[in-house]
């Protein structure tokens, strides 16, 4: 058994991969006839997953098959030892240093293309959403279909932003909710292929005017409070014996009355 920075001295620290498997102690076992095998191995497997799609088959993690990520979809982007990093779309793992999830190599498929059968046609606008979910509310484009983008704009024309949409992120029939960021016209989007879609938009008017009403409900109760205030503070300054004594006479039902003013008199005021 020998450290991580003895087994660098002996690999060459300036081509080796950053080692990080966080899952795993900082120690490694090695015999001096394969260090070199093992050091061409990882430098193979780094060009044959780093920065690529891929699709997560299995996990022998209790805890990400309860995460719900077998099925989903990703980007490695770290590779440390004999497990790699991926980065799940719309999904953050706060365990990990790097928000990654780790995997073994028989755990991922990778997506060479993330084909035709994946990419959507047919749409004129392309929709920049951040999940509500997503940790590192990171972009997304999804296709936003005419029927869509034109019930976008009708239900929120009166609103502010954020605007909520349904999307099929992570696998075509999964649905999450997402906040439209901006929409862009399809011809001047070029960046990655649109594999998904805006699914539904949401209609947040009736809960929008609720909320309304009470905000205009309570600055009326306020308003009549600060108006009320005003009046008392008039009336009492021209309160005297004889505001009192018609007071008396207008509420005779209460004797009481009668009898403070009486002896409000017999003081002098």
């Amino acid at each position: 058994m020998v450290s991580l920075n003895k087994f660098l001295d002996c690999v060459g620290r300036s081509s080796w991969y950053t080692f990080e498997n966080e899952s795993n102690p900082t120690y490694i076992t090695y015999d001096d006839n394969s260090k070199h095998d093992e050091y061409e191995e990882h430098i193979d497997e780094e060009e044959e997953y780093i920065d690529k799609r891929v699709k997560i088959k299995s996990s022998s993690k209790s805890v990400y098959v309860k995460d719900k990520v077998i099925g989903m979809y990703g980007t490695v982007k770290r590779i440390s030892s004999n497990s790699i990093g991926v980065e799940i779309d719309g999904k953050y793992n706060s365990s990990s240093g790097y928000g990654l999830y780790w995997f073994k190599k028989d755990e991922l498929e990778i997506i060479e293309n993330e084909s035709e059968d994946y990419v959507m046609e047919g749409f004129k606008n392309v929709a920049i959403v951040n999940l509500v979910e997503d940790y590192n509310k990171k972009d997304y484009a999804f296709a936003l279909y005419d029927e869509d983008f034109k019930t976008l704009i009708e239900i929120n024309k009166d609103n502010p932003l954020p605007h909520f949409v349904i999307v099929n992120a992570r696998e075509k029939n999964n649905r999450v909710i997402g906040t439209v960021k901006e929409v862009i016209p399809v011809e001047n989007y070029n960046k990655t292929k649109i594999t998904a879609e805006v699914v539904g938009v949401v209609n947040m008017n009736n809960y929008i005017a609720r909320e309304n009403e009470k905000v205009r409900l309570a600055e009326l109760a306020k308003k009549k409070d600060a108006i009320e205030k005003e009046l008392e503070a008039e009336i009492n300054k021209r309160k005297s014996v004889e505001y009192y004594e018609e007071m008396a006479k207008k509420y005779s039902d209460n004797p009481k009355l009668a009898e403070l003013v009486a002896e409000l008199k017999n003081l002098g005021a």
